[in-house]
């Protein structure tokens, strides 16, 4: 029999050796699953890190697109302070504003406001399809809401706003209309105009486009409130005051324009000196008032018929006429003036209550044939007129 004490000393070892190893093993695991929780604090970390990351990145980006939009405007305010030309303003105001706002498919509309009858006109339009066609001239019923109210308007989808009748904007209109943006220019509390975008896409436009579309109406509509009081005040340097023609000095200065077209694209261009037929006549037996209402009167008839010839018409001095017809042949400049000339014959002018008429002489010469220059020009029609009233008046001589 083996020796107890023997057995029982191994009993102990192996008991502690279990013991031992029971304690290593809960070691160990108690190491894993600490570090298992270190693994997914880290995880967490990270996650939380990314996620911030994340939103750094899209707050960058937000930055750098207002950024960009910052420089977009500050580029735009420098082109508009640099042009007073009303025309000029209207485009760039027009395609700087298109491009800011754009990765949609959408329409840019620019109305002008008539101040005395509040009624909006269409003044600029812009697509990146060419088969765009706006109905609304005076605007819609988006365009007519801002007006009343002088508020910017964010519509993201047209169909479910309670504020406008879907059914009356689809008659009304040959295009869709999914969303829209309006605000209005508006200057010394005046509302000079509109603009207007517009997409076929719902919700094309949020609250971060409209405020570029109103900071843009700012700087906008004092740029277009500066042109338009600029080509008034041109208006009044350029236009006869009596006629409304252009003046002797802007008629001269648009001639020599015309001449250097002519001389680089190698056309003709013909002008016709008109002189009112016994002109004193009216004045000694009427008084200068009835002169002045035949001057008015032609002013009207030369205009209306020559503006399909996209002539240019100015008082040359007292009751003589400067027609410059661009592009226009010999022959062709006659045709015109001798059909302006029997149109004259035939009307009928009140002067103080007596029913009258009256008669024109014209002449007329053409570059290059006649002169190369421009007063020599002139001086051939002077003396293609002189020889109209020579022999009878109320006719058209060639040089």
């Amino acid at each position: 029999m083996s020796n107890p004490l023997l057995f029982i000393a191994n009993l102990c070892i192996l008991g502690c050796a279990f013991v031992i190893s029971i304690f290593l093993v809960s070691k160990k695991n108690k190491k894993e699953y600490a570090l298992k929780l270190r693994i997914e604090d880290s995880d967490g970390r990270i996650n939380i890190a990314y996620q911030q990351l994340q939103v750094e990145e899209s707050r960058n980006r937000a930055l750098c697109f207002k950024l960009k939009r910052y420089d977009a405007l500050a580029l735009l305010t420098d082109k508009l302070n640099q042009n007073l030309s009303l025309d000029d303003t209207l485009d760039t105001l027009l395609n700087e504003s298109y491009a800011m706002l754009g990765s949609f498919e959408f329409v840019g509309i620019l109305y002008l406001n008539d101040a005395a009858t509040n009624t909006l006109s269409l003044a600029r339009i812009k697509s990146n399809s060419p088969d765009t066609i706006v109905k609304e001239k005076n605007g819609n019923i988006f365009d007519q809401w801002a007006l009343k109210h002088t508020q910017a308007l964010l519509v993201k989808d047209t169909s479910s706003d309670f504020r406008f009748d879907s059914e009356r904007l689809r008659n009304a209109s040959q295009r869709f209309v999914g969303s829209v943006i309006v605000s209005p220019l508006v200057s010394q509390n005046r509302t000079i105009g509109l603009m207007h975008f517009d997409s076929r896409y719902l919700k094309a436009f949020n609250l971060e486009d409209l405020r570029l579309l109103n900071t843009v109406a700012d700087i906008a509509s004092v740029a277009i409130d500066n042109a338009q009081l600029y080509q008034r005040t041109r208006q009044l340097a350029i236009k006869d005051g009596l006629t409304g023609l252009y003046t002797h000095k802007f008629i001269i200065e648009r001639l020599e324009e015309e001449l250097k077209r002519c001389m680089h694209s190698g056309v003709s261009i013909s002008v016709v000196m008109l002189d009112i037929d016994f002109f004193k006549r009216y004045n000694d037996q009427y008084g200068h008032l009835a002169g002045d209402a035949v001057l008015k009167n032609l002013s009207v008839y030369l205009g209306d018929y020559f503006k399909k010839h996209n002539a240019i018409v100015g008082r040359f001095g007292g009751e003589e006429f400067l027609i410059i017809l661009p592009q226009a042949a010999k022959q062709e400049a006659y045709l015109a003036a001798e059909n302006i000339r029997a149109v004259i014959q035939e009307k009928i002018v009140m002067i103080r209550r007596k029913l009258t008429t009256f008669t024109v002489s014209m002449g007329i010469a053409c570059f290059p044939q006649d002169a190369q220059q421009a007063n020599e020009l002139l001086d051939k029609a002077d003396s293609a007129l002189y020889e109209a009233k020579r022999t009878g008046r109320n006719r058209v001589c060639l040089y």
